[in-house]
C-alpha cells in the first residue's frame, strides 16, 4: 500500500495530543479524517469525554458530517474493542448528540447560554434567523429613520448632504453595514469629534465663477466647442447667487463640478489655454468644496448612525433576541472580562479543534484562546495569551481563505499561525489525478506568492492517486489569445467561451471520458451529473444557458439568484398586492396582464369601453362576463380567503389556483421556477413565525428584499432522478469535489463593489462610500489597500476551483491578445505553463462565418460638425426626460427668504414606489398625512374627517399629531376656495403634463382643479408650510414656478384659461393668495 509523503505529520496529528497544532491542510489532503483521528485519540487512548471536546466547523453540514463519522468509527470500536476503550467508545456514543460539534456561532451560543447572567442576558435565548433578523432590521430602521428626522441636532448635515448627493436609502444601507460591524464602533467610529459643518467663505469663488462665465464674450465663433460648456457655468451661478440657504449653495456648486471642459480652437479665443485652465481650476475647487462639507457630513451622520446602531445591539442584548454577529460579540466580550467564565469554560472544555479556520471571523481565534488559557487569560491582545499544551488544535488553508466579504480575515489567520501552536503540514492530495496537480503546482506557484498580512506562501501538492482513466486530464478552452476581436468585445468572448464549454461537454460525454467511481473501486464512463461548471460569479451564466440549449444539454444552476426580480415572482407578488389594497389599480392591472390570468390589452380595453371598473370589489361589475370578469371573479375568491389566511397560505392558494407550477412545467426551466416559488412561500412563512403580521406588512417586506436587489441562496436538494450538468459558483463549490470540472466566467472583469462599502484601515478610523461621489475624504486613499486585498483573493479563488476536480479539469483561457485586463483568464495565462496542455475548439467555433451583404458606405461628416452632433447628443442624454413640477419650488430668480420654515411640513413631489395604501401626496409624514385626508374627505360637509385624519395619522407614523392634521385639513375644508370648488365641477389629486419645447415632459399632481362660473380651470395648490404670517407673500414667489407648470399643463390640455391660487393651511385658518400668472394663461393659447 502506498505511504503517503506527509505520513509522519499525520500520525502527529493523531499521536501527539499533547501538543497544540496548527495544521495547513492542503486541497483535498484529508484534514477531516486527520481530526477525526485526534479525537478519537483523545477519547480511546487519553480519556477525554467527548463531552470536554469543542470541534468548531464552518458550516452546519461539515458539523453534521463531523459527527456522523464519528459515530460510524465509534460503534465500530465499541463492537470490535474490549476493556476500557470499548466503555469510553460506548460513553462517547451516548455524549455524542449533546457534544459541542458545529458552527461556530452554535458554540458561541452555547457559551452564552451557560454564563447568560455574566453575559447581562436573559436566561432564555431566541437566536434570529436570516429572515428574523431581515424583519428586525425593516422594524428598527422605521424607528431610526423617524428620529434621524426629528433630530434637530441632526438638521443642517442632512440637509446639506441631501443636497450634495446623500440619500435616506443611503443611510438605510450604512446602518445596515454598521449593524455587521458593530462591535467595530466603538473603537473606529466613537473616537473623537466630527467636529462642526461650515461652509467657507464663498465670495472669492463666486468671483472666480463670475470671471468663467465672462471670458465666453472673447469667444468669436459660435460654432466653438468649448463656449457651451463655459456657458454652462452660467445656470449654476445664477442657481448660487440666488440661493437662500447652504442646501441650495452646495446643491449648485455640485452642478459647477460635474461640468468638463475641453476641446475649442485657439483662434477662436483670445487666450483659449488661460480660459480653460481657469474653467478647469473653478471645476476642481467646487469638488474639493462639496469633497470637504461632504466628507463632514457623512462623518456626523455615521456617528449619529453609529450611536443608534449600539443602542439597538445593546436592546437585543437586554431582550435576548440576538442575531449570528451578536452571539460571537458578546461570547468574546464576555471571555475577555469575566475570569470565572474562563476558568469554568476552561475546565468544561478541555481540548478545542477548530476546523477551516481561514474562512471563519477573526473574532473565532480570541474566543478559543481565551477559553483555553483559562483564567489568566485576561491580556489585552489574544496574542500575548499563554496556551497551554494540547489544549488547541488548528486546522486550515489560508490558500482556500475566499470569504473576505464574510469578515474572514487571513491576516488574523496569518497571526495565529505566528503564535498559536506548532506548525504541521498536510500536503498529499487524495482527491486528484497527477496531472491535475501538476497544472495546479505548476500555475499557482507562481500566483500565490508569500505577501506578509495578505497572502500565504504556496506549498506544492503531493499526488497519492497513480491512475488515469480515459480522456484527457487537463484541457484548455482558448489556449491562444483572441486576435480577431473588435473593441468591446466582452460579450463576443463571453459567447466563445459559453460554446466551447458546451462543446467540451458533449465531447466529454460522446468521447466516453472516464471517471472514477469510489464506492465500486472502478472506472466507469462519464455522465452529464459528473460534470461541474464554476463560475467566479454568474456573469456569464446566460451565455452559458444559451450555449448548453443550443447543444443540447440538459443543466442545472445550483446557486443563488434574484429570486424576487424572477418573472414569476414579481407575478405572484402583484397579485398579493391587488389582493391586499382592492384600490391599488395599477397592482390590479399588472396582475391582470400577468400569465397568472391572461388579460391582454384588448381585453382591459373593452373592459374599460363597456364601463367596467378596475377595481376588486365592484357590485356593477358582478354580471359581466368575459376574460376580465372572471379573472376578478377569481381574485375575489382568493381575497375572501385572504381574511382568515397567512401571508404564505395565500401565496400557496394563488400558486394552486392559478396553476402556477403546471405553467412553469411548460417553460424551458421548469425546475428553477418551481424552486423560486417555492422558497418565496417558505420566507413568507419564517416571515409569519418571525413577526405575526399581516399580507399588507408582508409585502412591504418584501418590496425590501427586491429594492436591494437581495441574493438569496437557494438550498438545493439533491435531485436524482436528473441527469444533468451543474453550474454553481466557485464559493458554492467550496468543500465539494467532482470528478468533472470546467472553470468557466474567466473573462470578467472583477466585480466593482457596488452599495454601501465600508472599510476598516488597519491603523485605525473608518473609511465609507455610500454611492458614485458619496464618500469621506479618505476613502480613495483606502480603496488601493482593499482591493489590492480583494486581488490576491480572486486568485485564492481560483486555486479553489481548480482544486476540486477528481478525474478531469477543464480550465477557460479566453482573453483578448494583448490586453492588459485583470481578467481571470488573463490571470490564469500570465502564469508560465499554464496554457500547456490540450487545447479544445468546440466545432461550431471553426464553421464559416455566413455570407454578409456588402453595405453602402456614407461619407464622414465634417470632424467638427461630427463633434457638434456628438456634444449635442450627450448634452441631450443628460437632460432629464421629465421635470416634476414641484420641483420647480425655489427657481424663481426673485426668491430671497429669509425666514425659517420647519422642513417637516413641506411637500415633494410624489414618490410612486410608496405602498399604495398609504395615501396622498408625498413630502413630509404631516403633510402626507393631510394630503391624504383632503384626497378623500367630502369637500362640501367634511364628513368622515376625524376618522380620515386618524387613519392617516397611523399610516404615517404621526399619532402624536393627529388633532394637527385634523386641524390643518379642517382649515381647508372651511375655506371660501375650497367651499366654492365643492359646489362645482372639480378633480382632485389630477395628473397633469405636457410636451416642452426641449423634448423633455413637465407633469405633477395638482391637489384640487375646479372649473369656475366664466369657464376657467382654476389650480388650487395645499401648503402645510409652518411659516410667520409676514413670509407669506415671499412663499408665493418661492412657488411660482410650481404653479406656473401646473397651470401650463392645464392649458396645454385643454385650451381653457387657468388661474392659480395657493392655500396656506394654518390650524387658525387657511390663507389664500392668488399666483400672478403670465397674462397668456388667461385665454386660449
Amino acid at each position: 500500500m502506498t505511504v503517503p509523503v506527509d505520513q509522519a505529520a499525520r500520525d502527529r496529528i493523531r499521536t501527539d495530543t499533547a501538543s497544540t497544532l496548527f495544521v495547513n491542510a492542503g486541497a483535498g489532503s484529508g484534514k477531516t479524517t486527520a481530526l477525526i483521528s485526534r479525537i478519537l485519540t483523545l477519547v480511546l487512548d487519553d480519556g477525554v469525554p467527548l463531552a470536554s471536546i469543542a470541534a468548531v466547523t464552518f458550516t452546519e453540514k461539515a458539523g453534521a458530517e463531523l459527527r456522523d463519522r464519528l459515530r460510524a468509527q465509534l460503534e465500530a470500536e465499541r463492537r470490535t474493542s474490549e476493556g476500557e476503550r470499548r466503555v469510553c467508545a460506548s460513553q462517547a456514543l451516548d455524549d455524542l448528540d449533546g457534544a459541542a460539534i458545529g458552527t461556530l456561532h452554535a458554540f458561541a451560543q452555547r457559551i452564552l447560554a451557560q454564563h447568560a447572567i455574566a453575559a447581562g442576558l436573559p436566561p432564555v435565548l431566541e437566536v434570529l434567523d436570516e429572515v428574523g433578523s431581515s424583519v428586525a432590521f425593516a422594524e428598527r430602521w422605521a424607528v431610526l429613520q423617524t428620529a434621524l428626522l426629528d433630530d434637530d441636532d441632526m438638521e443642517e448635515p442632512l440637509l446639506l448632504g441631501l443636497a450634495i448627493g446623500l440619500k435616506l436609502e443611503h443611510v438605510r444601507s450604512l446602518a445596515k453595514a454598521l449593524g455587521a460591524n458593530w462591535d467595530l464602533i466603538a473603537s473606529r467610529v466613537l473616537v473623537g469629534d466630527p467636529g462642526p459643518i461650515r461652509l467657507p467663505d464663498l465670495t472669492a469663488f463666486l468671483r472666480q465663477a463670475r470671471d468663467v462665465v465672462a471670458s465666453a464674450a472673447t469667444c468669436t465663433n459660435a460654432d466653438d466647442l468649448l463656449l457651451p460648456k463655459i456657458l454652462a457655468v452660467s445656470e449654476p451661478l445664477t442657481a448660487l447667487e440666488a440661493a437662500i440657504d447652504d442646501g441650495a449653495r452646495m446643491s449648485a456648486i455640485r452642478a459647477i463640478s460635474a461640468l468638463k471642459f475641453s476641446h475649442g480652437r485657439a483662434g477662436s479665443w483670445a487666450d483659449i489655454d488661460a480660459i480653460r485652465t481657469a474653467a478647469k481650476d473653478l471645476a476642481a475647487d467646487a469638488t474639493e468644496l462639496v469633497a470637504g462639507l461632504l466628507d463632514a457630513c457623512l462623518r456626523r451622520v455615521t456617528r449619529w448612525t453609529a450611536e443608534r446602531v449600539l443602542d439597538t445591539a445593546a436592546a437585543r442584548r437586554r431582550d435576548g433576541r440576538l442575531e449570528f454577529h451578536d452571539l460571537l460579540v458578546l461570547a468574546r466580550e464576555l471571555l475577555a472580562r469575566d475570569a470565572a467564565a474562563r476558568a469554568d469554560l476552561h475546565d468544561t472544555y478541555q481540548r478545542l479543534l477548530l476546523d477551516e479556520f481561514q474562512d471563519t471571523d477573526p473574532i473565532q481565534i480570541e474566543i478559543a484562546v481565551r477559553i483555553a488559557g483559562g483564567a489568566d487569560a485576561d491580556q489585552a491582545q489574544w496574542t500575548d495569551v499563554v496556551v497551554p499544551s494540547g489544549r488547541l488544535f488548528v486546522v486550515g488553508d489560508a490558500k482556500q481563505s475566499i470569504y473576505k466579504f464574510r469578515r474572514a480575515s487571513i491576516a488574523t489567520y496569518l497571526d495565529a499561525q505566528e503564535h498559536v501552536g506548532e506548525p504541521v503540514s498536510l500536503t498529499t492530495n487524495f482527491r486528484t489525478v497527477a496531472p491535475v496537480l501538476d497544472w495546479v503546482n505548476t500555475a499557482f506557484s507562481q500566483l500565490i506568492t508569500a505577501t506578509p498580512q495578505a497572502q500565504p506562501a504556496y506549498e506544492p501538492l503531493d499526488q497519492f492517486r497513480d491512475e488515469l482513466g480515459r480522456g484527457s486530464a487537463v484541457v484548455l478552452l482558448g489556449a491562444d489569445a483572441h486576435t480577431d476581436l473588435p473593441r468591446a468585445a466582452a460579450a463576443i468572448l463571453r459567447e466563445r467561451e459559453a460554446t466551447d464549454v458546451a462543446g467540451i461537454v458533449r465531447h466529454a460525454i460522446d468521447d466516453h471520458w472516464q471517471v472514477y467511481e469510489e464506492s465500486a473501486h472502478a472506472w466507469r464512463a462519464a455522465e452529464l451529473s459528473d460534470v461541474a461548471i464554476l463560475v467566479p460569479a454568474r456573469t456569464s451564466l446566460p451565455f452559458l444557458e444559451d450555449a448548453f440549449e443550443a447543444a443540447g444539454v440538459p443543466y442545472r444552476a445550483e446557486s443563488s439568484s434574484l429570486v424576487y426580480e424572477a418573472a414569476e415572482v414579481r407575478d405572484l407578488l402583484a397579485c398579493a398586492r391587488a389582493i391586499a389594497d382592492p384600490t391599488d389599480e395599477l397592482s390590479l392591472v399588472t396582475a391582470l396582464r400577468s400569465p397568472l390570468f391572461g388579460c391582454g390589452d384588448d381585453d382591459l380595453w373593452r373592459w374599460k369601453r363597456d364601463g367596467g371598473r378596475f377595481v376588486l370589489w365592484s357590485r356593477k361589475d358582478e354580471d359581466a362576463t368575459g376574460p376580465v370578469a372572471d379573472a376578478l371573479l377569481a381574485l375575489r375568491r382568493l381575497s375572501a380567503a385572504a381574511r382568515w389566511s397567512s401571508p404564505s397560505e395565500l401565496l400557496g392558494a394563488i400558486i394552486d389556483d392559478r396553476r402556477m407550477l403546471e405553467v412553469a412545467a411548460t417553460g424551458p426551466r421548469a425546475r428553477d421556477g418551481w424552486r423560486r416559488l417555492r422558497f418565496v412561500v417558505d420566507q413568507a412563512r419564517a416571515w409569519s413565525e418571525v413577526s405575526h403580521g399581516g399580507l399588507r406588512a408582508y409585502l412591504a417586506w418584501a418590496a425590501f428584499q427586491g429594492q436591494e436587489a437581495t441574493r438569496v441562496a437557494e438550498s438545493v436538494l439533491p435531485e436524482t432522478d436528473v441527469n444533468a450538468v451543474r453550474v454553481m459558483t466557485i464559493h458554492a463549490a467550496k468543500g465539494l469535489e467532482f470528478p468533472i470540472v470546467i472553470m468557466s466566467g474567466m473573462t470578467a472583469q472583477p466585480n466593482r463593489p457596488r452599495g454601501v462599502q465600508l472599510l476598516w484601515p488597519p491603523a485605525g478610523g473608518y473609511a465609507v462610500k455610500l454611492g458614485a461621489g458619496v464618500q469621506t475624504g479618505d476613502f480613495d486613499d483606502v480603496a488601493p489597500v482593499d482591493e489590492q486585498m480583494d486581488a490576491m483573493e480572486r486568485v485564492r479563488l481560483l486555486y479553489v476551483a481548480a482544486t476540486r476536480a477528481r478525474d478531469h479539469l477543464v480550465v477557460s483561457l479566453h482573453r483578448a491578445a494583448g490586453s492588459t485586463a485583470g481578467t481571470s483568464a488573463a490571470i490564469l495565462a500570465g502564469a508560465a505553463g499554464a496554457t500547456d496542455g490540450l487545447s479544445f475548439v468546440a466545432p461550431t467555433l471553426q464553421t464559416p462565418h455566413r455570407q454578409v451583404p456588402q453595405a453602402t458606405v456614407v461619407s464622414v461628416p465634417p470632424y467638427d460638425e461630427w463633434q457638434r452632433g456628438i456634444v449635442a447628443a450627450r448634452a441631450s442624454a443628460a437632460k432629464d426626460a421629465s421635470i416634476v413640477a414641484s420641483g420647480l419650488e425655489g427657481t424663481e430668480p426673485e426668491v430671497v427668504l429669509t425666514d425659517v420654515i420647519d422642513p417637516g411640513l413641506a411637500k415633494g413631489p410624489r414618490d410612486l414606489e410608496l405602498p399604495p395604501w398609504s395615501k396622498g401626496r408625498y413630502g413630509s409624514a404631516i403633510g402626507r398625512a393631510v394630503h391624504a385626508v383632503l384626497q378623500t374627505a367630502d369637500l362640501a360637509t367634511g364628513d368622515g374627517l376625524p376618522s380620515a385624519a386618524a387613519a392617516q395619522a397611523v399610516a404615517e407614523g404621526v399619532t402624536a399629531q393627529v388633532q394637527l392634521v385634523e386641524d390643518l385639513a379642517r382649515s381647508a375644508i372651511v375655506s371660501d376656495l375650497v367651499r366654492r370648488a365643492a359646489t362645482r365641477e372639480n378633480w382632485r389629486e389630477t395628473y397633469v403634463g405636457t410636451l416642452q419645447d426641449d423634448g423633455t415632459i413637465l407633469e405633477g399632481y395638482v391637489d384640487l382643479i375646479f372649473r369656475d362660473d366664466d369657464g376657467t380651470l382654476v389650480v388650487v395648490d395645499y401648503k402645510t408650510d409652518a411659516i410667520p404670517a409676514g413670509a407669506v407673500e415671499s412663499r408665493v414667489v418661492y412657488y411660482r414656478p410650481q404653479l406656473e407648470a401646473y397651470a401650463r399643463c392645464v392649458r396645454d390640455a385643454t385650451g381653457a384659461p387657468v388661474r392659480a391660487v395657493l392655500l396656506f393651511l394654518h390650524p387658525e385658518g387657511s390663507v389664500e393668495r392668488e399666483v400672478g400668472l403670465d397674462p397668456s394663461f388667461a385665454g386660449d393659447r
